[in-house]
Parts: C-alpha cells; structure tokens; sequence
C-alpha cells in the first residue's frame, strides 16, 4: 500500500504551525547579540510558555537546590539553549500528549517517550563530553513527530508489521518504509522543514533510526538514535514498535559506547522518573 508523497506532504500542512513565541525564542537564542530581556519579554507573553519553562526548571532532572520564581531567574539559571529546548517543549506538548491508534500510544504516552529520549540525549552528551547538549534534548524531543502524520497509515498494516517483523531480518521502522513507502523519521523530517527548523534538528530527526546514513550532523544523529533505544528500555509511554527498532552497533561504535555505558545512563535516568512533574 505504498502512498504518494503528495498525500504524506497534505497531512504535514494539515498539522498546526509551532506558535510564533516558540519560533521567536529558537531565532533569539541562535543570535549572539540576545540578552535575558529579549528572551523574557517574548516568553513572558505567552502564558502557557513561561509557566512551562519554571515548572520544568524546578523539575528535580535540573536539581537546583532553591526554587526558582521567575522568568528572568529560569533564564539565567537555565541558560539561553536549555531555555530553548524547554520552549520547544511547550509548544509541542498539546500536538505529542494525543493517542496514536496506528502505534498503539495512548494519550500523552509520546510526550513522554519525547521526554524522557530528550532528556536521555542530553544526559548522553554530558556523559560522553559532547557539544550538542541542548540542541541534542531539542532533537530527542521532536524525533518522534512524524508518527503524528503517519500513524494513520500505520493503524491499516499495524498487525502485518508486527508479524512480518519476526519472519524477515528487518526492524519495524524499515518494515514500515517498504510497507507504507515512507517511515515515521523521513516524515518527521518533512514536518521540522516546514517549520522552519534548523538543519541541526532535521538533519537528527530524519536520520535517529539511521545516523550512518545523515548527510550532516551524524554523530548528533547517533546521539537521538542511542537515546531513543535506551527510552525504549525504560519502557515509558512506547509504542508497538518500540522493541522493534534495537539500538545498531554501528552508532554504539561513533559514540565509543559499552554495555556498561548504557546500563550507568539508564541508572542514572531512572533516578529522574520518580519525579511527578517531569512530564507536567
């Protein structure tokens, strides 16, 4: 059942654009010249913007040992590309906390495998000293965001993948390519376009299920790519896939990563997930 690119491109253009204070934060923080007051007035005029930001800046992931109050404060404390990560998350939650019939995700069930793969790349980064850090947890965050256009296709040939992944040598996520014609990464790679998104977010988003294969940023893509796998393994809010698509050695290897690696990282995650505003 092969669909056309036309067919795939209308259901992106369907989506609602990412509202213009997330834009205007991701613009600001990528300008040099920024201060603290532009990021604050901007943020400061969406409400459901800046309250995210502080919830998630008392968040026990961020540990600071006093509570933060305000705007300004978040900001400074956070800096200027975690304060963009924080605002991407905002404005994409309403689109990520629905159900996916198609991959059998429950309500707000994406939103936090988004999450928890945001937050694993950035801890991945820290762990490994590498310099995406916060464009690293953007990336995590929105990796996923072509299931919302996809898992429409997928809830037609959802049992025929499943099946057919335990006879064939193939992973979900390229079972779903040759089924539907397109897989939920390419797609989610379409939709950053059409929002604008710089290529260090596309570029990770389009390739997490294969960073060999990105023509730029792949050892970013690596990063999203371990970072999805090891959420899998957490097993929060997943789908029907998410033990189909296993971590490849060839992006364990970029990374310099052993066994021993992966099982501090999820010990140190689990640590976080006790926390019941981590996914507010």
């Amino acid at each position: 059942m092969p669909i056309k690119l036309e067919h795939v491109l209308k259901r992106v253009q369907a989506l609602p654009p990412l509202p213009t204070s997330a834009l205007r934060v991701i613009a600001l923080t990528k300008n040099p010249d920024t201060t603290v007051k532009d990021l604050e007035t901007v943020i400061s005029q969406d409400p459901s913007l800046a309250a995210g930001i502080l919830r998630q800046a008392n968040s026990a992931y961020y540990g600071y040992a006093r509570r933060i109050s305000s705007l300004q404060e978040a900001i400074v404390m956070l800096g200027f590309q975690v304060t963009q990560g924080l605002a991407m998350a905002s404005a994409v939650a309403p689109l990520l906390k629905t159900n996916l019939l198609g991959y059998e995700i429950e309500q707000e069930g994406l939103w936090k495998h988004s999450m928890l793969t945001a937050m694993t790349a950035k801890r991945l980064c820290q762990y490994k000293k590498l310099p995406y850090g916060d464009t690293a947890f953007t990336a995590g965050l929105l990796h996923d965001i072509g299931k919302l256009v996809i898992s429409v296709y997928v809830q037609e040939v959802g049992s025929f993948l499943v099946e057919k992944v335990k006879e064939v040598k193939l992973s979900y996520v390229e079972l779903e390519e040759k089924v539907i014609g397109y897989n939920h990464a390419a797609v989610g790679g379409f939709l950053a376009r059409s929002w604008f998104l710089p290529e260090d977010l596309v570029s990770p988003i389009s390739y997490h299920h294969s960073p060999s294969l990105a023509p730029s940023y792949p050892e970013l893509a690596s990063v999203v790519h371990v970072a999805n796998g090891l959420a899998n393994l957490l097993g929060i809010g997943g789908g029907v896939d998410s033990l189909l698509n296993p971590i490849q050695q060839e992006a364990l290897d970029r990374l310099s990563l052993e066994e021993t690696d992966l099982e501090y990282l999820l010990a140190d995650l689990g640590e976080f997930l006790v926390d019941p505003s981590l996914f507010s």
